[in-house]
């Protein structure tokens, strides 16, 4: 898994919660950093569909655990097994099968830190960028405008829940013309989670690569 694939997951599981009524974009803002707050910790599972330009599509599916502000874990079920984690200024992404583990200073990467930045606090960006679409059922659509900011992508659509306030589902296009489409399931609000969570204990052989 390349390097600016681990920057879109990210972006896309750190989401925090939105919105459960169709204010102004002034209102939205508000409550996004009301209702985020209360979201100390996290747990869903997610399922993930892309599609290339030239319509070839790949799945996978796996869990996500998040605790704020900064710790994020990610299990990628196989056959495209991975554990991503987030701890501190490092981010660390563990391939079992190949025995390789990335691992990248989020200071030594300023896409990768704003990606991160944008994720723990996002209202600004979505004050500045986001635009309310319309409503789908009981899920409200949000577009956010990310073309300036993010080299990969166009822009990003998130689909929030009228009574979880969180973002099921979301879809992104990317300047390559591919797409990709997350469904999000079985939430836990504030679980607990066991204090190694965040930590990676890898083999002895593991190879380590620095980017």
């Amino acid at each position: 898994m390349k390097l600016k694939c681990v920057r879109r997951w990210v972006f896309l599981f750190l989401t925090i919660p939105l919105l459960a009524k169709a204010y102004n974009l002034d209102e939205i803002v508000l409550r996004l950093k009301e209702e985020g707050r209360k979201v100390q910790r996290l747990k869903m599972q997610f399922f993930q569909e892309r599609r290339s330009p030239n319509g070839k599509v790949s799945k996978l599916q796996g869990t996500i655990w998040l605790e704020r502000p900064n710790g994020f874990r990610m299990e990628v079920l196989p056959p495209y097994e991975s554990i991503t984690v987030i701890k501190s200024d490092e981010l660390w992404i563990y391939f079992p099968k190949e025995k390789m583990v990335q691992r990248v200073k989020l200071s030594k990467d300023p896409t990768l830190a704003r990606w991160v930045n944008f994720l723990q606090e996002p209202w600004e960006e979505i004050r500045k960028k986001g635009t309310l679409e319309g409503k789908e059922g009981n899920r409200f659509v949000i577009r956010i405008e990310t073309s300036s900011d993010f080299e990969d992508l166009s822009f990003i659509r998130v689909w929030v829940d009228e009574k979880l306030w969180l973002p099921v589902k979301v879809f992104m296009k990317e300047k390559s013309g591919e797409e990709a489409t997350i469904m999000y399931s079985k939430f836990e609000l504030n679980p607990d989670f066991p204090p190694t969570l965040f930590d990676l204990n890898l083999p002895a052989d593991v190879q380590v690569t620095e980017l």
